[in-house]
């Protein structure tokens, strides 16, 4: 635990719609999990994008643990699935800054985000992979839930 508050800052990167629509998966993930773990938390900013989702969002978490949060899920997220309504997959891609100081600005480039943390696949199969951790066994909707047991989150 902390006394200093924890900043995540989550921007779009690729993917159009469906890259807004995974802002915004990632904001409700980490507010669940807050809201799972009896911490105090507050959206400081949501940026809408044009025809749906986040552009990017900026969340403060009060009592958690930077160090490990950072460990955990800093860096690019990708999604693949099929989005309602489409038959193809697609791919689009959202990044995650964890500090304790608000400030980056948003929205952000590939480049600035380094490189991809963990892809959540959803079509064609169910898998998680992560770049510190691997393939994880995991139900992919239930980490985008923000139940974290299992990414070694204690």
């Amino acid at each position: 635990m902390s006394d200093e508050p924890v900043i995540i800052e989550i921007g779009y990167i690729i993917g159009g719609d469906e890259g807004h629509v995974l802002v915004e998966m990632l904001l409700g993930m980490f507010t669940s999990w807050a809201d799972r773990q009896g911490l105090g938390h507050d959206v400081l900013e949501k940026a809408p994008a044009f025809g749906g989702g986040l552009m990017s969002a900026r969340l403060r978490i009060d009592g958690a643990c930077r160090g490990q949060l950072a460990a955990l899920h800093q860096g690019t997220h990708t999604l693949i699935r099929i989005p309602p309504g489409q038959e193809r997959r697609q791919m689009s891609c959202a990044g995650v800054r964890i500090s304790q100081i608000a400030g980056m600005p948003l929205p952000c480039t590939m480049a600035e985000w380094g490189e991809e943390r963990r892809r959540y696949i959803l079509a064609p199969y169910r898998l998680i992979t992560d770049a510190v951790l691997g393939r994880l066994d995991l139900d992919p909707n239930m980490v985008l839930a923000g139940h974290f047991s299992g990414l070694g989150e204690t």
